[in-house]
């Protein structure tokens, strides 16, 4: 079998290849997930927004509009005429700029996992790329409801 050094800076066990840390620090990614999230919970804007995305009105809402976009990543299916399952709901204006557009139909939009990478890519592009594709988002949507409606089929 191959065999590794424990992947803790400076420890220097041998594991099973496949296997990151020795018995020793095998807790240590769960636990520095813990600290993370923790020391997150301490913004009170990141506490509130998390909050949101836990509770019944987000999950209500977001499964209405899974059902009202029937599942599909609109910004692929815009841009490629290729139909894949919508695996993000992305509000178009961000959570944290517009706060009270967060249950809005108008500002959520359905997208795969790579797509909601590629726009959040986009986003950090700068100010002008983010807007434009907010645009871009938002032309997507209503271009779909005015071909589909909210519960047509492809």
């Amino acid at each position: 079998m191959l065999k590794k050094l424990c992947s803790y800076p400076g420890c220097h066990k041998v594991v099973e290849a496949g296997v990151k840390y020795c018995d020793r620090h095998k807790n240590t990614d769960r636990e520095k997930y813990r600290e993370y999230k923790r020391k997150r919970m301490e913004n009170e804007e990141e506490a509130r927004r998390q909050q949101f995305y836990n509770s019944k009105a987000w999950e209500g809402f977001r499964a209405n509009q899974e059902a009202a976009q029937l599942g599909v990543d609109i910004f692929e299916y815009y841009t490629t005429g290729i139909v894949i399952t919508a695996e993000q709901y992305h509000h178009i204006e961000e959570v944290t700029e517009a706060w009270h557009r967060r249950l809005d139909r108008d500002n959520v939009i359905g997208l795969s996992e790579a797509n909601h990478r590629r726009i959040h890519k986009e986003y950090d592009r700068g100010y002008m790329a983010k807007k434009k594709m907010q645009r871009t988002l938002c032309d997507m949507l209503q271009r779909f409801r005015r071909e589909f409606g909210d519960s047509g089929g492809i």
